[in-house]
């Protein structure tokens, strides 16, 4: 990331828990934060990363239907992960890629 960037270019880590959260409500959680997302800033020239914590009570059809969107698994029982902007993108489109 050029140093002259700032990181307002990219999705925000509140944007991204909000449209987890209605992910979430769509699969029927009515759980009020399912999701916990922070941004942490990469060294080197490099896009941010998300860390999403699932929150819900019903972790497994969240983490199936993120691993329908991101075409690739989630560690089995983990409520932790990692998200690369390209991936954080393709949420808020909402569709696979």
């Amino acid at each position: 990331m050029d140093r002259n960037v700032s990181l307002t270019q990219y999705p925000p880590a509140p944007a991204l828990e909000e449209r987890l959260k209605q992910l979430a409500a769509e699969l029927g959680d009515a759980t009020a934060k399912p999701f916990r997302v922070d941004m942490i800033r990469v060294n080197g020239g490099k896009p941010p990363i998300y860390c999403v914590v699932i929150r819900a009570k019903a972790k497994e059809p969240l983490r199936q239907r993120l691993e329908q969107l991101l075409d690739r698994r989630l560690t089995c029982g983990s409520s932790s992960f990692m998200l690369k902007l390209d991936e954080a993108e393709r949420i808020f489109a909402g569709t696979e890629q």
